[in-house]
């Protein structure tokens, strides 16, 4: 029972952490490029997984095709942090990262509705109206026309949800490979396509840069996404789909690390908004409230 509610403990950690890399993009987008950022956080990460593989005795070995897949992802994943990063630059961490986290779920269960045999149910018809109305919430869509709804932090955004959909699509394809090793090939792979055709060092060296920057950075690269990914794939592979529930923090988080250290207005349309499409993504999960609500109860009981 204590092993179970302190794996439980660090899920939520690992969703904090996760949270932190919109509050982060904002300090980091005065130090760095998007491509800067891109070389250096995954750089990192993949040199602090490989410690990770080890002490889980993961082999390094991969096959061509999930090798294929990992190249993809790597692809897709460039674009996502260089989408969501350049949105929370000109942006509100605190919506990016409600926006994103709850409306990326909602593109890949729409994708697989498209390419699946499957007639969508009366279940499946209720959850993407309940999402739907809570995306148009976050956007305010009562308030403004058409163009400032679309806005260009909203459209970066909006690309930075499908592309990491698309990555997820893509990922479940993988078979007969560690999660852990398709995410340390993912990560690296990201490293190098980015660095032989984007990197262009324009602000100086990395060393030379403050306290601030580096605090931001290891939270991101480390925290959010080394610490954060394993944890999660960790607890995927000890409880399965009852993690999802645990995802349902990130906006809530966002929103107040935003408003904690940014300053950021907490707006109720952002925060009802996102309510609205956790409740569509509970209905997509099959995740009740009483659920979600007993877990809440086993964290900070």
């Amino acid at each position: 029972m204590k092993s179970e509610k302190l794996f439980s403990l660090l899920m939520v950690l690992a969703m904090f952490c996760w949270a932190t890399s919109f509050v982060s993009a904002k300090y980091l987008a005065v130090y760095i490029n998007e491509h800067e950022l891109v070389t250096y956080r995954y750089l990192i990460t993949t040199v602090t997984m490989l410690p990770v593989l080890m002490v889980m005795k993961v082999s390094y070995k991969i096959d061509i095709k999930n090798l294929a897949i990992a190249i993809i992802c790597a692809i897709l994943l460039v674009a996502y942090t260089k989408l969501f990063f350049l949105g929370t630059k000109i942006g509100t961490a605190s919506f990016g990262g409600a926006f994103i986290t709850t409306l990326m779920p909602i593109i890949v269960f729409v994708i697989m509705l498209i390419f699946s045999r499957k007639k969508p149910t009366g279940r499946d018809w209720l959850a993407l109206l309940v999402g739907a109305v809570g995306v148009s919430t976050m956007l305010e869509v009562w308030q403004f026309d058409l163009s400032e709804i679309f806005s260009v932090a909203t459209v970066l955004f909006l690309w930075a949800a499908a592309s990491w959909a698309l990555m997820s699509i893509a990922t479940s394809q993988s078979k007969n490979v560690s999660p852990l090793l398709l995410s340390f090939y993912i990560y690296l792979v990201a490293t190098l396509f980015n660095t032989v055709f984007f990197y262009e060092n324009v602000n100086g060296s990395v060393f030379e840069m403050d306290i601030v920057f580096w605090l931001n950075m290891l939270l991101m690269a480390v925290g959010s996404t080394t610490f954060a990914a394993t944890v999660y794939v960790a607890g995927m592979q000890r409880w399965g789909s009852k993690c999802t529930v645990y995802t349902f923090l990130v906006p809530f988080f966002v929103i107040m690390l935003g408003a904690i250290f940014l300053g950021e207005a907490i707006q109720l349309s952002t925060v009802f908004g996102a309510i609205l499409t956790i409740g569509a993504l509970m209905l997509i999960n099959n995740v009740s409230l009483k659920d979600f609500m007993r877990l809440i109860k086993q964290d900070i009981g």
